[in-house]
């Protein structure tokens, strides 16, 4: 009978730690990661944390397209329109020391990637509907990474409305990515949010901002952008959907364009780099020196310049 009473309280107590493990795992897998103010991560009140306060006041607008809430910002009076490209983890106020700098003779979009967009047929679509509320035809669009691989795809697509373009720390089409990644692919479906969230502040403490010389704005704004386990899957699948382009077409080769880079991009590699080139051979290009993947943050001044000195020059 002792024996009995015995297994019975061990079995009792496997099933309870059972229980408590499930709980703990669900409660991992349903926890959503807090959003992060950068303002308390950022320890200067200088010309960059007030120039990002003023910007985050001014007014954003929401349109639904096929049932997805898009977020947009809309500025400046110029009669040319410039839309802005954020990347992978980016959202529309990304861009806002370039923004302030280009509104003053130039209409600015910039918009945030919906987290349920996972295609870039459908990311197409809601961009021209931004622009088409917004009342414009042809446009120039500037774009970093994914936003970069996104202006690729709308050059293919709309060439006729394009003005100029500008691919930033960004890749061609390529199987390169798709293939370096078939593992991590496959397990970060099962990942928590809150480990893969883990993952990625290493990632970005171990390689992103040392790249960038250990920039305190970069360090403080980049966890400040919103993130979900959603947005992340979807986002990258965007950067995997493969497109055809031909920029040997004349009205593709006609579009100006400019490649950034920096020569110590720790998301694009070299590889990545030389085949970009070497696809719009007739593109300006600017490589940053040792600036890491977001010299429009942490080198804003210098990326500035060489944004204007491009879209000022009236030969290209």
């Amino acid at each position: 009978m002792l024996y009995l009473y015995s297994l019975q309280t061990r079995t009792l107590m496997i099933y309870l730690l059972l229980f408590v493990l499930l709980i703990l795992v669900l409660g991992l897998y349903n926890y959503s990661t807090p959003k992060r103010d950068f303002f308390k991560l950022y320890p200067h009140d200088d010309t960059f944390s007030q120039s990002l306060k003023e910007f985050q006041t001014q007014k954003t607008t929401e349109i639904e397209i096929n049932n997805v809430k898009w977020t947009y910002y809309s500025g400046g009076q110029g009669a040319k329109t410039i839309l802005f490209l954020h990347g992978m983890g980016g959202s529309y106020d990304l861009w806002w020391q370039q923004i302030q700098e280009l509104e003053k003779d130039h209409k600015v979009i910039s918009y945030s990637l919906p987290e349920s967009i996972y295609n870039l047929e459908d990311t197409s679509n809601g961009i021209q509907a931004i622009l088409e509320k917004e009342k414009v035809g042809t446009f120039i669009a500037i774009g970093t990474s994914m936003g970069g691989y996104i202006s690729q795809y709308l050059v293919s697509t709309m060439p006729e409305r394009i003005e100029k373009v500008v691919f930033g720390n960004t890749f061609p089409p390529n199987d390169i990515i798709i293939n370096a990644n078939k593992g991590k692919a496959k397990v970060i479906p099962y990942l928590p949010e809150l480990v893969l969230l883990k993952l990625s502040d290493k990632k970005l403490h171990k390689e992103l901002i040392p790249a960038a010389n250990n920039s305190e704005l970069l360090k403080a704004f980049l966890p400040s952008i919103p993130f979900s386990k959603k947005q992340f899957m979807n986002r990258y699948a965007v950067v995997i959907d493969r497109f055809e382009i031909d920029p040997s077409k004349p009205m593709l080769k006609s579009i100006p364009k400019l490649i950034i880079e920096s020569n110590n991009d720790p998301l694009v590699q070299k590889e990545l780099r030389t085949a970009l080139i070497k696809l719009y051979p007739e593109a300006e290009t600017y490589t940053f020196n040792k600036a890491g993947h977001f010299p429009y943050i942490n080198e804003a001044k210098l990326y500035n310049e060489v944004l204007n000195s491009f879209l000022n020059n009236n030969n290209n």
